[in-house]
């Protein structure tokens, strides 16, 4: 009697964990990576502004008036720049979340990643998106396709490096003892903290950043989980530490939920009608 009750307790553990963990991981990356494209277009309308143009401010795009040649170039390359800044920011703060994997920790993991894979995700889309933001950069510069294509491949490298360098700090977050031994349980861990949550996500932020003037809107929170594909390799040769309790995830949903909730709100009701910046005519 006592084997049984073990066991299901046993099996009930082996379920919450990995479900307790994509769940929580799902919230904050949903939250995050909306987050950092709010920022990432404010770069842009915040620079517009600074060089004398009047943009407007939409959810997944800014419409710019006044502007043209080199002052437009600058304001097309602001929002990846930011994105980069907001990234390597955030991986030097890391250790300030403390030693103990916490849900903050976790959220300000997801703001390192999402700001540096839309950075380097820019360069990737040189070649292909010349409407995109490095793409009006490198037709402005003149580039030629030797260079695009260079920035592309240097894309390309960087972001297959993030996969790696993410895996150590994603594996930070286990919470299956298993995991400390076992490479399939670090696999399984990658599943349910990255992978889940950026297929998901995906979902969610596409259908939250309709209607969208341009199809990289759609593509880009599909397209932006990739260097988890290397992170997924590169966990099986490495041996986390063991879980500390209390877990990370006892710790309460519902504030994550409320603040996803009011980034959505201000997302969908503020932005995506469109917030005026700059002075002069429409």
């Amino acid at each position: 009697m006592e084997n049984a009750a073990c066991a299901r307790r046993s099996r009930r553990a082996m379920f919450e964990g990995p479900a307790q963990v994509a769940l929580f991981s799902l919230v904050i990356y949903v939250l995050t990576f909306l987050v950092t494209t709010m920022v990432h277009e404010l770069a842009h309308a915040i620079t517009s502004v600074a060089l004398g143009g009047r943009p407007t401010l939409h959810h997944v795009f800014v419409r710019h008036r006044g502007l043209s040649g080199g002052p437009r170039a600058l304001v097309a390359a602001a929002g990846p720049l930011f994105s980069l800044v907001q990234g390597l920011a955030c991986v030097a703060a890391l250790p300030l979340a403390g030693p103990e994997p916490s849900a903050a920790g976790l959220a300000l993991l997801w703001l390192a990643l999402h700001g540096l894979v839309n950075f380097f995700g820019y360069l990737i889309t040189t070649p292909f998106v010349p409407s995109g933001d490095l793409g009006k950069v490198a037709a402005y510069l003149g580039l030629p396709a030797a260079g695009r294509w260079g920035l592309f491949a240097a894309g390309l490298l960087a972001t297959a490096w993030i996969g790696e360098r993410a895996a150590a700090p994603l594996l930070a977050f286990v919470v299956d003892p298993a995991a400390t031994l076992d490479a399939g349980a670090r696999t399984a861990h990658v599943l349910a903290i990255g992978v889940a949550p950026w297929i998901l996500g995906s979902v969610v932020i596409g259908a939250a950043s309709k209607p969208a003037p341009h199809w990289i809107s759609y593509v880009y929170p599909a397209s932006a989980g990739f260097f988890l594909l290397v992170t997924l390799g590169r966990v099986r040769d490495l041996e986390p530490a063991p879980p500390t309790a209390p877990l990370w995830i006892d710790a309460p949903l519902w504030p994550w939920l409320l603040a996803l909730a009011g980034v959505l709100l201000v997302f969908r009701r503020v932005l995506l009608p469109g917030v005026d910046l700059g002075r002069g005519p429409r």
